[in-house]
């Protein structure tokens, strides 16, 4: 029987939003809290690309949770860090801040994980970046799980030169990406086929289509699944309109956070409870898949198991 789930991309929940400026131990408590309430009982608490100096205060101040409240130290099993070293092109960039978008730098880096206290288990950066398989290594010498995504590489030597330094993953496929990509050579038919690698994925029901999810589900072996929520500080809140990344977005009863002006989502609200539900009733995974998926494997990918 299933006991809880492992989340190991969340942005914030029920009103708390690890990326800003507000943020406080007491608040990093209760967020830790009401996702163990909603079934996740380990998580990373993700950050996306700002300014490096706000990323560090808030790096602080979880690693101070940790060290105060005994649920924190027990759930919170490390840091994902989904930027800044990705692809400042639109689309590749989604909601991530193009200004604060960074080369790879060991230096920087090193910065982060001082202030995490060696917690960062997670970094996603963009294959095709000058000099990337080159920090891939570096993180991956370091133990750190290396993820690829918000990117514009599609396939070919820029991918097969970070997986072979090391990547392990392969960032939210099918998000993250330009709406327009070549029908043949594209990172999704690349992912699939890469025995390396795992696939990360957000079944919320609005982020991929079931024919997409189902064709993860057929495609790509049980161990190399892991569902993930994203889920943004609106997730667990009552609908109506939210200003998300400088948005006004709308929370739709059904989950759905969009912004109408532009026709696009801008993040996820569905916890991992309910995303197993969905994978259960609409692709067909059995619990023992939905183990898989939602504990086993995210335990796994960053060294826990």
């Amino acid at each position: 029987m299933n006991k809880g789930w492992i989340d190991l991309q969340i942005n914030g929940y029920g009103g708390v939003n690890f990326n800003a400026e507000g943020l406080t131990v007491e608040a990093v408590k209760e967020v830790t809290e009401k996702l163990e309430a909603a079934g996740t009982i380990g998580y990373l608490p993700t950050f996306v690309t700002l300014d490096p100096e706000l990323q560090i205060r808030s790096l602080r101040i979880v690693a101070q949770a940790r060290r105060k409240y005994a649920v924190c130290q027990k759930n919170i099993l490390g840091y994902f860090f989904e930027g800044p070293f990705i692809s400042k092109e639109p689309g590749a960039v989604g909601a991530h801040a193009p200004e604060w978008v960074q080369a790879p730098s060991k230096e920087l880096f090193d910065r982060f994980q001082d202030a995490a206290e060696g917690m960062i288990k997670m970094v996603n950066v963009a294959a095709e970046v000058p000099n990337m398989p080159e920090f891939v290594k570096y993180l991956s010498d370091s133990g750190v799980t290396v993820s690829l995504g918000h990117q514009m590489a599609s396939s070919g030597e820029e991918i097969e030169e970070c997986m072979a330094a090391g990547a392990k993953a392969f960032t939210h496929l099918g998000n993250g990406l330009p709406n327009l990509i070549g029908r043949h050579k594209n990172i999704i038919n690349t992912a699939l086929v890469d025995d390396r690698a795992t696939v990360m994925f957000i079944p919320d029901g609005h982020h991929l289509p079931d024919t997409l999810l189902k064709l993860y589900h057929r495609a790509v072996p049980l161990n190399r699944l892991v569902a993930v929520s994203d889920a943004q500080y609106v997730a667990g809140l009552p609908p109506g309109v939210y200003s998300v990344g400088g948005l006004d977005a709308v929370l739709e009863p059904d989950g759905l956070l969009w912004y109408p002006p532009r026709n696009c989502l801008v993040g996820a609200t569905t916890p991992m409870a309910k995303m197993m539900t969905l994978l259960k009733e609409r692709i067909g995974y059995t619990d023992e898949e939905l183990e898989a998926v939602g504990h086993d494997n995210p335990l796994r990918l960053i060294g826990l198991a």
